[in-house]
């Protein structure tokens, strides 16, 4: 007889189907912040690169690094995160993860729109 995994939830997660791993109110606002703030960074990327023909400045290149890396990192934290949730590991490395989009992609959207003043 197979065994199938423990379908019950801690009291701070929710589940949205049982397709999907139970994720807490921190895993869900760190998914949101990664893909709402990947797109502002984005979003600056482009506005920035927009009125440059040919030859972009520095200000664009940076910004245009700056929203290439933190895609790659908020897809690996949105990933980390479901992986770790799949298999109810809630340890140091998955704190990490749920707050690495919170942190990391808010000072990635203040340094793009900073190092545009300077």
């Amino acid at each position: 007889m197979a065994r199938q995994a423990d379908p019950t939830l801690h009291h701070h997660e929710w589940r949205a189907s049982q397709n999907w791993p139970p994720l807490s109110r921190e895993d869900i606002v760190g998914i949101a912040v990664a893909g709402l703030g990947t797109a502002a960074l984005i979003m600056i990327a482009v506005i920035s690169a927009g009125g440059e023909h040919g030859h972009y400045s520095n200000v664009t290149i940076a910004r245009t690094l700056i929203a290439t890396g933190f895609l790659l990192i908020n897809m690996a934290h949105i990933v980390g995160i479901l992986f770790f949730e799949s298999v109810d590991y809630h340890g140091t490395f998955q704190r990490f993860f749920a707050r690495l989009s919170l942190v990391g992609t808010s000072t990635a959207i203040l340094v793009s729109l900073a190092i545009g003043v300077l």
